[in-house]
C-alpha cells in the first residue's frame, strides 16, 4: 500500500552549504531529495539557528538541518513532533505553571501527550510542541495540586528555559504517573553531572546565578583571578556552566600611561 502524501514542497538542507531539494512528507517518511527517512526512526527534533536562519534539526543516526518555506515550517514541524520515536502518553498538562517562582498568570490545563525521547522530553497539543532537553530538567516529584476542584496527584518537573527555573505539571492515571516518574528519575540521574562542589563553588554558582559578573564575584569571594579562573573551569568542564564570554586581559602601552598621567593631573 502506497503512503499517502501529506505535503511536497521546494527546501534547502545544509551541508556546508545549501542544497536546494525536494520535501515530501508521506503518512510514514520524510523523503528529502533522495533520501527517505522512517518518522518512526527519527530520534528527535528541535528548532535551530543556523547563520541567522530558523531551521528544522532531525536527528537519525546523524543530524539533518531543513530550511522550510516560512509557512510550512510549523506544519512539518508538528507533524513529526507527533510521529518520531518516542514514548508517548496521553495526558493533561500544565506546561510553565511557575516561572521564576512566580506563578504564571496565562497558564492553563492542555490536553495533549507527555512524550520522551533519549535526549528530551515533549509537550504535545494541538496548539503547542514544546521540547525540553533532559540536560535542563532540575527535578522530578509528585505532589498534591487541585485539580477541577478536586485533589489530584500530579507529576511536578522543573526545568530550566532561558535562564529561569520553570515548573510545569503533569496529570495522568496514578499508574501511568509513577511509571513517568520512575522513568525519568533514570534519565535525569544518568544525565546528572558527577561533581561535588566545594562551599566557594556552591556560592560561585549561586553568584553567577544571580547575574554578577567575574570581577564581583572575585571580590565577593576573596579570591584570586587564577582561582577563579580555576573555579569556572571546573564548573564548566562538569557540565554546570557554559562559557558566554571571554576576558580580554590588557596593559597599558607608553601612549596610554602617559594618557592615564595627564587625566590625573587635570
Amino acid at each position: 500500500m502506497t503512503d499517502k502524501v501529506h505535503l511536497r514542497a521546494p527546501i534547502k538542507t545544509y551541508d556546508d552549504g545549501w542544497v536546494d531539494v525536494v520535501l515530501v512528507v508521506t503518512d510514514n517518511s520524510l523523503i528529502i531529495g533522495k533520501r527517505s527517512i522512517p518518522l518512526g526512526e527519527i530520534e528527535d527534533l528541535e528548532d535551530v539557528d543556523v547563520e541567522g536562519v530558523k531551521c528544522i534539526q532531525i536527528k537519525k543516526e546523524g543530524k539533518f538541518v531543513l530550511n522550510l518555506p516560512q509557512n510550512i515550517h510549523q506544519q512539518v514541524f508538528k507533524y513529526i513532533a507527533f510521529n518520531l520515536k518516542a514514548d508517548k502518553f496521553a495526558v493533561f498538562f500544565l506546561s510553565s505553571d511557575t516561572v521564576g517562582g512566580v506563578v504564571s498568570s496565562n497558564a492553563q490545563w492542555e490536553k495533549g501527550y507527555f512524550s520522551v525521547t533519549d535526549e528530551g522530553f515533549w509537550f504535545l497539543s494541538s496548539k503547542n510542541q514544546k521540547r525540553i532537553p533532559i540536560e535542563n530538567l532540575g527535578s522530578v516529584n509528585t505532589d498534591l495540586r487541585t485539580v477541577g476542584g478536586k485533589q489530584r496527584k500530579v507529576l511536578i518537573l522543573s526545568h530550566v528555559e532561558k535562564s529561569n527555573v520553570v515548573t510545569s505539571l503533569v496529570l495522568c492515571p496514578e499508574s501511568t504517573l509513577e511509571m513517568l516518574e520512575s522513568y525519568l528519575q533514570r534519565l535525569f540521574e544518568k544525565h546528572k553531572p558527577s561533581i561535588k562542589l566545594s562551599e566557594d563553588e556552591t556560592q560561585i554558582l549561586t553568584l553567577v546565578y544571580s547575574g554578577l559578573d567575574f570581577a564581583s564575584i572575585e571580590n565577593i569571594i576573596g579570591i584570586s583571578t587564577d582561582e577563579l579562573n580555576n573555579y569556572y573551569d571546573r564548573l564548566v568542564g562538569s557540565g554546570l556552566a557554559k562559557v558566554v564570554k571571554i576576558r580580554k586581559e590588557i596593559e597599558l602601552t607608553p601612549h596610554g600611561v602617559n594618557m592615564v598621567d595627564k587625566i590625573s593631573k587635570r
